[in-house]
């Protein structure tokens, strides 16, 4: 059964993990076909569970990763050559190394595993695969200020292994969805069902829970998320701040009957300095609060005193009901951006890299990270988390934001760079990921869509569709309380993971002491 001739093993395992790879996209947005994920994965384990050598588990994890990452982000080109002004054969070039980055440590996972359990097949394929698997998402995710954009968790949003996400977090939803594929393979391969016993108890509990309640909810909050879909290519253009500004004052007064209202990031294309020269900010509090409405907007602020530059955003109007809390310029009720863009908000080495061409002078590149813990924002009572674009991919950074208090988050957005790409889409689904992990709804507005309202269970309540100024009106019911993930984070993970090092150690030296004694004894 599955016999391959031994001449063209390791072709067609190659071939079949490059397949195994693009197939495994499809789980990703905005095909959302976690289904097919699934299909890839198991095609890929088949494949790895059959090399003979560590080479050749090496060789099809790359080829495996490489075909994932460069479909899951191949819209990186279109950012670059549209605003970074490559050329598309040069950014084709950058897509490819930067696929192999993140296919690097993938590969040592697939390699380390096999060279660890050399002899122990069932250690190596059912325990320490899987767990190296997710070290190298881990380590893809921090090294470097991090990429976790495309982890293999993402795909499973709308499956029942989305109940994993409030416990252990999409680091663990990968854990366990290897956990459960290569029990299964190993059952086929084998042909003995006990190998399944795990991964079946595993999609039973995922099954059971999905709709699991770990927050309560509170009564419905009227919501209005302004678009402003002002082009990137003018946004930063001193010409246009008042024009830009007068779209979301337009909206904001045709939505007075609203709560709480977002602007997306960078609404205001001027520094919070200049606007408060001219009492404009003054003027929206006064206003918003007039028409009882919490306002929160995208904004640049600069410490003068630091000669820094933050990317911001800005709670005002209404921030408690009895109305007693000002807006103050520089201090209180704002969140600074933490984990900023390489490149796109800070360029390292800048002394260097900026001389060598457009990409590395992208508007508003100069930024300084915000604090790593910061007090919520508030508005008509209510405790916000904040992220700012790009942040919402870090749920361990998110959490030193989300806490016992905090009822709603927000994220706002500026997903112009994307142009008509899969990325606005995939960002959105990410969000709600977020939502689903810490059990608080999500109001998400961005400049030029994908604006949407989800809650506390990740699904989407309201969007709206991108590219066009528009608002969207919906309500969301804020929550009041922690989910295991909140409060604990990856915890399990790193703990399974140290668990499944500890086992291989402990089996290794078994199987060495076994084979002393029966050379051809295998476990």
């Amino acid at each position: 059964m599955f016999h391959i001739n031994s001449k063209y093993k390791l072709l067609t395992g190659c071939i079949i993990s490059a397949l195994a790879g693009f197939v495994t996209t499809l789980g990703f947005a905005p095909a959302d076909m976690w289904y097919l994920s699934l299909a890839g994965i198991f095609s890929f384990g088949f494949v790895y569970a059959g090399n003979t050598t560590p080479r050749r588990s090496a060789l099809t994890t790359l080829i495996f990763f490489f075909v994932m990452h460069m479909c899951a982000v191949s819209w990186l080109t279109s950012v670059m050559t549209g605003y970074g002004e490559m050329s598309y054969a040069l950014a084709i070039g950058v897509l490819i190394l930067f696929s192999l980055y993140l296919s690097l440590f993938p590969t040592l996972a697939g390699y380390a595993a096999h060279r660890l359990c050399t002899g122990m097949p069932t250690v190596r394929n059912l325990v320490l695969f899987p767990s190296l698997i997710v070290l190298a998402e881990i380590i893809n995710s921090v090294l470097f200020t991090g990429f976790g954009w495309d982890l293999l968790g993402y795909t499973q949003i709308d499956s029942f292994f989305s109940a994993y996400a409030p416990l252990i977090g999409v680091q663990g939803m990968s854990l366990i969805m290897l956990i459960v594929i290569m029990g299964g393979v190993y059952a086929c391969r084998r042909r003995y069902i006990g190998h399944a016993v795990i991964p079946t108890v595993l999609i039973i509990f995922g099954l059971s829970m999905q709709n699991f309640e770990y927050t309560r909810v509170g009564n419905p909050v009227k919501a209005a998320l302004i678009q402003g879909n002002v082009s990137t290519s003018v946004h930063w253009n001193q010409d246009s701040v008042w024009e830009e500004l007068e779209i979301y004052i337009q909206e904001m007064r045709s939505n007075l009957d609203t709560e709480i209202m977002v602007w997306p990031e960078s609404a205001i294309p001027d520094l919070e300095n200049n606007m408060e020269k001219l009492k404009v900010l003054s003027m929206l509090d006064y206003e918003a609060k007039y028409n009882n409405i919490g306002l929160i907007t995208g904004i640049q602020y600069y410490d003068v005193a630091k000669q820094q530059f933050f990317n911001s955003m800005l709670g005002i109007g209404v921030i408690d009901k009895k109305k007693e809390r000002q807006y103050t310029f520089g201090e209180g009720n704002r969140y600074y951006k933490r984990h900023l863009v390489p490149i796109g908000e800070f360029v390292p080495f800048e002394w260097l890299l900026r001389q060598m061409g457009p990409i590395f002078n992208m508007p508003m590149s100069s930024f300084t990270r915000g604090s790593d813990v910061q007090e919520n924002i508030m508005v008509q009572d209510l405790n916000v988390a904040s992220a700012i674009c790009y942040e919402m991919v870090y749920n361990n950074e998110l959490r030193d934001q989300v806490n016992e208090k905090s009822n709603l988050i927000v994220t706002v957005s500026n997903d112009g760079w994307f142009n008509y790409t899969d990325a606005p889409m995939q960002h959105l689904y990410i969000a709600r990921l977020r939502a689903k992990e810490f059990g608080k709804p999500v109001l998400r507005a961005t400049n030029n869509g994908i604006t949407a309202v989800i809650d506390h269970q990740g699904n989407i309540v309201k969007t709206i569709p991108a590219n066009i100024t528009a608002t969207l009106r919906a309500e969301f019911r804020p929550t009041y309380g922690e989910t295991p993930f909140s409060r604990f984070g990856s915890s399990f993970v790193y703990f399974y993971i140290g668990l499944t090092l500890l086992h291989t150690v402990i089996a290794r030296l078994r199987y060495r002491n076994m084979i002393s004694n029966r050379p051809s004894q295998q476990i």
